[in-house]
């Protein structure tokens, strides 16, 4: 038994340093990890391997998943990654669900400030020009953006459900990365 009474769980800020600290050979043994359990468990067909370890990044960030920090960063990630997919893998026999929607963003409150509202303008054209090289993406922010539902996107870009489920995703993935850089959007230029 150990003689150390603190708390073996990381803070959020210690979490976060020993996600960023992570390295290009992390991120690809944690990728071959999140492939291995989205095909065995899940086969392939509710989960993108890449969705799967931002979902278990993100968990860990925010406070759902707590890192003991007896085990290291990797194994903490692989062992949510796993515990993840083993609930999706239940939810989907149990209940014979088709693959989890996204959750849709609540609309955000009107700008009676018109500096807030020009902010929130060029906060929106930064992002957009984050998918400048994604065109399919870069419109579906757009019309989203424009109050329109996912079927009607889907029908205006001539998508299927999966394709603007993984969009949707890509969108969010690529996001939380470049805020996991800690950069404001308007300094990505």
């Amino acid at each position: 038994m150990s003689t150390d009474m603190g708390d073996p769980n990381a803070t959020p800020q210690e979490a976060r340093d020993a996600i960023e600290s992570l390295g290009a050979p992390d991120y690809a043994k944690l990728m071959l990890i999140a492939r291995y359990f989205a095909r065995t468990r899940l086969r392939g067909t509710v989960i993108e391997p890449a969705d799967l370890l931002q979902d278990a990044i993100m968990k860990t960030l925010d406070g759902r998943r707590r890192w003991n920090k007896k085990v290291s960063i990797i194994k903490h990630l692989d062992r949510s990654m796993e515990s993840d997919s083993g609930h999706i893998a239940e939810q989907r026999i149990t209940h014979n669900t088709e693959p989890l929607p996204d959750h849709e963003l609540e609309p955000a409150a009107p700008f009676d400030d018109p500096m807030n509202r020009l902010s929130a303008k060029e906060q929106f054209k930064d992002m957009l020009d984050l998918f400048a090289d994604d065109e399919v993406a870069r419109d579906l922010l757009f019309l989203k953006s424009q109050g329109l539902s996912a079927a009607e996107i889907q029908r205006e870009l001539g998508i299927g459900k999966t394709q603007y489920e993984t969009v949707t995703k890509r969108i969010r993935r690529h996001y939380v990365q470049h805020l996991s850089v800690g950069r404001p959007l308007n300094e990505n230029k």
